[in-house]
Parts: structure tokens; C-alpha cells; sequence
């Protein structure tokens, strides 16, 4: 599969999460009173992120339009996606602070950025033409990287309330 194909279905499954995280959210927080700051920024990572991944994808289209080939194309989106890991990283980091109290979500936040670390850093080297030579490998990668988080963000999103309406169903059926 070239590197085209796969920002072609990037951008489709970045688009369709964020899609679908916008109705989840709809239809999860309608009726409740109280929204945790972490459910919040679980569903924001999850918008921000599938639709800053679909600008990602779509990137390398739009340089290629302007005549950017090969090694400057690659290396002018390894420095823009550096740029915007970066950024996300931040804002995640910054909104989750004193929201993060059981330990399991601490941790996960932790190995959250330590992915969005490792992301920056290929990215960088790419761009700089170390390690990595200006190819599409590291970008693309971080693009997939980049999709599995906001595929488990939305498992996240989507799985507690249903849990716990089961909860809820089994505790009426022991009562009874």
C-alpha cells in the first residue's frame, strides 16, 4: 500500500471518530447534571486530535500541489506535525491537571505522553534528516500512532456508561 493510500483511509477513520465521539458525547451527557473535567478533556482529545490527524493526512495533498516533493515534502510535514504534537500535548497536559485522581488514570495520562514524546522526537529527526532520511515512514507512523490513541480514548468515551447500565440492570435483578 503507498504512502497516499494511507492518508487517504486516515483521513476517512479521522473524520469518522470525530464524527462519532460528537454524537456519543450528545447522547452520554444529555441527561447528566455533573461532567467530570476528565470526561470532558477525554472527549476534546478525541475531536482535537481525529480532526487535526485528518489535517495531517491531508497535508502532504496539499503541499504536492504547490510542486513540495519528496524530501523537503516529508520533511516540511515531519516539522508541522512535530509543531502540533506539541501543542496537543500541552493542552492535554494542562487540562488534566487535578483531574487525574485514581492512580490507573494517572498512569495512562503518563504513558499517553510519553507516546506524544516519542512522536515529537521521530518526527524531529525526520524533519532534520537524522536518523530518519526525510521519508514518509515516520509521519505516517505517527499518524497511525495517533489514530490508536484516539481509537482507545474513544473505547474511554464510549464504555463506562454502558457498563453501567449494566451494573445497574444486574443490582435491579438481584434485588428482585
Amino acid at each position: 500500500m503507498e504512502s497516499s493510500d494511507l492518508l487517504l483511509v486516515g483521513i476517512e477513520v479521522s473524520v469518522a471518530f470525530a464524527g462519532f465521539a460528537g454524537i456519543i458525547a450528545t447522547f452520554q451527557f444529555r441527561d447528566k447534571t455533573r461532567i467530570k473535567r476528565g470526561q470532558v478533556v477525554g472527549l476534546s482529545l478525541i475531536v482535537h486530535l481525529s480532526l487535526v490527524l485528518a489535517l495531517l493526512c491531508t497535508l502532504p495533498f496539499l503541499l504536492s500541489i504547490f510542486e513540495v516533493q519528496d524530501a523537503v515534502l516529508w520533511s516540511v510535514c515531519s516539522g508541522l506535525a512535530a509543531i502540533w504534537t506539541s501543542y496537543t500535548q500541552y493542552t492535554v497536559h494542562r487540562n488534566m491537571k487535578g483531574a487525574a485522581r485514581r492512580r490507573s488514570t494517572r498512569l495512562f495520562m503518563s504513558m499517553l505522553q510519553g507516546v506524544f514524546v516519542l512522536i515529537v522526537i521521530s518526527l524531529i529527526l525526520n524533519m532534520l534528516d537524522l536518523v530518519f532520511h526525510r521519508e514518509p515512514g515516520p509521519y505516517i507512523a505517527g499518524i497511525i500512532i495517533g489514530l490508536g490513541l484516539v481509537g482507545v480514548m474513544f473505547t474511554r468515551l464510549l464504555m463506562p456508561p454502558l457498563w453501567e447500565v449494566v451494573r445497574e440492570q444486574e443490582a435491579k435483578r438481584q434485588a428482585s
